[in-house]
């Protein structure tokens, strides 16, 4: 499957599939780019209390995330809040997929600008090595401890679910997966946009593959099958 893909469409994503550290794992370290270019490495973190999101440009799921989480940011000042630029969740005409890592840090200074996001951004490198081995959802969550020990994940962020789990610290929580719920009409029509209008219409015809995909997990969970 190609990571950086051209056009979304709902196979792009095995939605009963969650691969990565689970909590009570080990973090896994990766490499990555700040946006001044320079090298940053996962475990430079160690120490702290660590909250990561994925996002991109054209990942609604991310957008409707940045007010929330700069509340929650003010409320634990002694979490490192950082973003991993991960592939665009919904490219077309107007942003196509990255070709470079030039493009993709270019993309990611955009998108603080555009959205008025100051948490610390890192850029994961073109192929996703970061994205991929972490599960490849286009908006999870991991909450790292200062000992690099995965304390919590989740397939989709959610700054409600993070609050909750830094409110229980140390403890493990081990729900890491999130019944779908789409951002708001008023959220992810400008932010598919920005892909392009090709983009959106992608997502309004991929939206009923979503639902499915997302139902076919919780349905397995409720039954008490496993669908990592």
């Amino acid at each position: 499957m190609e990571y950086n893909y051209e056009r979304f469409k709902p196979s792009n994503y095995e939605y009963e599939k969650f691969p990565g550290p689970k909590a009570g794992s080990t973090m896994l370290d990766f490499a990555m780019t700040n946006l001044d270019g320079g090298t940053v490495n996962l475990a430079d973190y160690k120490g702290k209390w660590v909250v990561i999101e994925t996002g991109s440009l054209t990942c609604p799921m991310y957008v409707k995330n940045i007010n929330p989480f700069k509340k929650l940011q003010a409320s634990y000042p002694d979490v490192v809040f950082l973003v991993v630029y991960v592939r665009e969740a919904h490219p077309g005409s107007r942003t196509n997929p990255h070709k470079s890592i030039e493009d993709k840090i270019a993309l990611a200074k955009q998108t603080q600008a555009d959205y008025g996001d100051d948490r610390e951004t890192l850029v994961d490198d073109l192929a996703g090595s970061m994205h991929q081995a972490y599960g490849s959802f286009p908006n999870m969550a991991y909450v790292i401890d200062p000992d690099g020990r995965v304390v919590y994940r989740c397939d989709w962020a959610f700054a409600h679910l993070i609050e909750g789990v830094l409110k229980n610290r140390p403890n493990l929580n081990p729900a890491e997966r999130k019944q779908i719920i789409t951002a708001a009409p008023w959220i992810m029509i400008p932010v598919c946009l920005k892909g392009g209008w090709d983009a959106l219409w992608d997502l309004v015809i991929a939206l009923p593959g979503i639902l499915w995909g997302h139902l076919k997990v919780d349905v397995a969970r409720l039954f008490g099958k496993s669908p990592s």
